[in-house]
């Protein structure tokens, strides 16, 4: 390490578990150039853990050890080691384990419910990989985590991983990062590609996390029609959403079997609304292109997918909570609608908005809209709830 010492240490919870054992010696990780230093609990030589306070007088000689430390209440002390006696204090920190990460997050809801709600978040792209973080954020104890795609560099843009998780499994990233906010969480992951030829997996998958909530975040018709079949028969809770074409705005849909009207009926009542769909990727434009001209990828920038990806969190929140929050419940009086819209932008079919200005009587961009949907009556789905026949196997194989 040489003259250059972290001037704070972190100890995560098997490294200060180690702090209160028998003298043991363990490594140190050093991050940020050498400011910060990390002691996982990994055998080493740098830290000489001792199970309480040395006596005065005592030699701290030890072959290699530069620091040395042990349980101080709830934490740990360490100091450097100076000729074999105790040397300058160093700030520590203690990686908190399992359910103390979110003793805020109680404070604010006033129930720890969530601890013990399953969610399923399939698709985890620049939306779904904002959702799933902000559950954990919240408290949700466990997860199901699905996507077949790899995180290329053209996503870290608008995804919540970075470069450094370029090439791994979505799912498996996204793993991490849940965890990284709510070590307790448990994470079951799934790189199924969700299709007509996978539906009885997907359905295995969702009684085998037994889910609360379906938060569907995918990117395509397909798979959302077939996600909605499966929750209405299965009658699960189902949050769904997506952004128009260059993100200038969004549709959020939640859809409790029995009740409100099914993503079927949302797509046979309103065609040209549920086909506006942003087209992302190249896979996305080859889908839409003509035989003679190509329709290039107008992806929309991560500022306009977040207005949406956190209007489906706030409402996965609202179900998974059912009521035994009282500083949340007020909001379901506010987000009875079926469906709700969001305007990012004067674009498209949105184009003849007034400015937004300072008018708060007429519809403008940067706003929510509840949009009321009965369920129809000749609903593929929700009028006749079944399986999926051959026809809507042929439609979703692929």
């Amino acid at each position: 390490m040489g003259d250059r010492w972290p001037r704070q240490l972190v100890f995560t919870g098997a490294g200060a578990a180690m702090a209160g054992h028998a003298p043991v010696r363990l490594a140190l990780t050093l991050r940020d150039r050498g400011d910060l230093g990390v002691v996982d609990g990994t055998a080493g030589h740098d830290v000489l853990a001792l199970p309480e306070e040395p006596q005065d007088g005592r030699d701290l000689t030890e072959p290699g050890a530069l620091i040395v430390c042990w349980p101080d209440g709830p934490g740990v002390r360490a100091h450097r080691i100076t000729t074999g006696t105790l040397g300058e204090r160093i700030g520590t920190m203690c990686v908190p384990a399992e359910a103390d990460a979110m003793e805020r997050v109680q404070g604010i809801l006033e129930t720890d419910v969530l601890s013990r709600r399953s969610v399923a978040v399939l698709g985890l792209g620049s939306g779904g990989s904002f959702i799933a973080r902000e559950l954990a954020r919240a408290g949700v104890g466990r997860f199901l985590l699905l996507d077949h795609d790899r995180l290329e560099v053209g996503n870290v843009s608008r995804h919540e991983c970075g470069l450094s998780d370029v090439g791994r499994l979505k799912a498996n990233a996204m793993r991490d990062l849940v965890r990284d906010h709510h070590p307790a969480a448990r994470v079951h992951t799934s790189d199924l590609r969700i299709s007509g030829t996978t539906r009885h997996e997907l359905r295995d998958l969702l009684r085998q996390v037994d889910a609360d909530l379906v938060v569907c975040a995918t990117d395509n018709r397909e798979s959302r029609l077939l996600v909605n079949r499966l929750c209405v028969e299965e009658d699960l809770p189902l949050i769904l959403g997506g952004v128009y074409r260059r993100a200038y705005g969004g549709i959020v849909q939640r859809v409790i079997p029995g009740l409100t009207p099914c993503y079927q009926c949302f797509v046979q009542a309103l065609p040209a609304q549920a086909g506006d769909n942003e087209i992302s990727s190249d896979g996305d434009a080859a889908q839409v292109s003509y035989t003679d001209r190509q329709v290039a990828p107008q992806p929309g920038l991560s500022s306009d997918i977040v207005p949406i990806a956190l209007h489906m969190a706030k409402l996965a929140l609202l179900e998974l909570l059912g009521g035994e929050s009282p500083t949340f419940a007020p909001l379901a009086a506010d987000l009875v609608a079926p469906i709700h819209q969001w305007i990012n932008r004067r674009e498209f079919g949105h184009a003849g908005l007034r400015p937004l200005g300072v008018s708060i009587d007429e519809q403008s961009v940067l706003r929510w809209y509840g949009a009321l949907l009965h369920p129809l009556d000749d609903c593929a789905v929700c009028a006749a709830p079944g399986e999926v026949g051959e026809e809507d196997a042929a439609a979703f194989a692929g």
